[in-house]
């Protein structure tokens, strides 16, 4: 976790903003219309502090991943895949990748960090 002693001058600010904006009880929109400031930029080094650990994010809603960043495996026995195959990768919403041999983890860490998206 960061603390705010490791933060940029812009995410300092940013910080007592949104900080202000929920003292006030309004929405960032809101908030930042009314100060004059770009409400674009609030979201994005908003979305920075979050990645930081910093400030929370918003909470999942219905319909995301309910795994989080974790997913459950299924070990099958090699008995019922071909003799050359190494790893199996079978994601919740049907698609398979098999490999010969075990893949380097920077591509696996590209393929599970794809998302939703990555089957597309």
């Amino acid at each position: 976790m960061t603390t705010t002693e490791q933060l940029t001058e812009r995410e300092q600010q940013v910080l007592d903003h949104l900080r202000k904006a929920r003292e006030l009880g309004s929405t960032l929109v809101e908030y930042a219309s009314g100060i004059g400031l770009d409400v674009k930029e609030l979201y994005t080094v908003r979305q920075r502090l979050v990645r930081k650990g910093v400030i929370a994010g918003k909470p999942k809603t219905q319909g995301q991943d309910k795994f989080g960043p974790f997913a459950p495996v299924r070990i099958v026995p090699p008995a019922s895949m071909s003799s050359t195959l190494v790893c199996r990768l079978v994601h919740p919403s049907g698609w398979v990748i098999e490999c010969g041999s075990f893949p380097q983890a920077s591509w696996m860490a590209a393929v599970l960090a794809g998302g939703a998206h990555a089957a597309a």
